[in-house]
């Protein structure tokens, strides 16, 4: 009888220790908003089209094709999102917004080809810039306790200012410029982990196209003669991978 005690108490302890256990550890539910900071890197590539061949106008300008030249810009980028998860089992589905200083600025001299188009006393520059990029997407993935592995996609906005042109010599420059907040698609995925109930960092990667705009003028390019309308169109994407840390509730 005493033995039959004995055992009896022991079990319930065990069985109590086991309880308290359970109910301290930590339950990782990935449902609820949240809000953080994020930072990192920021790609932003520019591309510019001469659709008319302006630079094949000039007097005495050799055979001209407008090439697609490109400048891409690497700078730091830095923001905020907030969001709300829900968690189905396994599978996790949310929305997100955030919005990104970037500040990706560069100028400089198109190739050779545009240098020499229009004459000998013509320089060229360019200037592409993509200054703050903000997203709205959904996000979908699987989560196995306290790692959550995701894809997300939706709607990106961001400002622009593209500009090229060139002069030879007089007061005035000829430029194709147009700076706007543009739309357009962004795409990618992350992995994210918690790093208490409610603290969690990540790390991401998300493709940006805001899509071509276009600038025209009606000029004479410098080195001819006779007026004319000329277009030039521009296409801003960006890839970003970046760190970011939230607070849920």
């Amino acid at each position: 009888m005493a033995r039959n005690s004995w055992v009896l108490a022991t079990v319930s302890t065990v069985a109590l220790v086991g309880a308290n256990e359970a109910h301290a550890a930590p339950v990782y539910n990935w449902t609820g908003f949240y809000i953080g900071v994020n930072g990192g890197l920021a790609s932003h590539d520019a591309s510019t089209r001469d659709l008319n061949g302006w630079g094949s106008q000039g007097i005495g300008a050799p055979a001209y094709v407008s090439p697609w030249f490109k400048s891409t810009t690497t700078k730091a980028t830095f923001g905020g999102q907030a969001g709300y998860s829900w968690q189905m089992s396994f599978f996790v589905v949310g929305v997100e917004a955030d919005i990104n200083y970037v500040g990706a600025s560069q100028t400089f001299s198109p190739p050779n080809t545009l240098l020499t188009a229009c004459g000998t006393g013509c320089v060229a520059a360019a200037t592409n810039e993509l200054t703050w990029l903000s997203t709205f997407r959904g996000r979908a993935g699987f989560a196995v306790d306290r790692i959550f592995v995701y894809g997300t996609a939706g709607v990106a906005v961001g400002q622009v200012s593209n500009s090229w042109g060139w002069d030879n010599g007089t007061p005035f420059r000829d430029t194709f410029s147009i700076s706007e907040t543009r739309s357009g698609y962004v795409a990618g995925g992350g992995i994210e982990a918690m790093l208490a109930p409610n603290v969690s960092l990540r790390a991401e990667y998300l493709h940006v196209d805001l899509g071509t705009s276009r600038s025209t003028i009606t000029s004479a390019p410098l080195c001819c003669s006779g007026f004319g309308t000329y277009t030039s169109e521009f296409k801003n994407t960006a890839d970003i991978g970046r760190v970011g840390l939230n607070y849920r509730w």
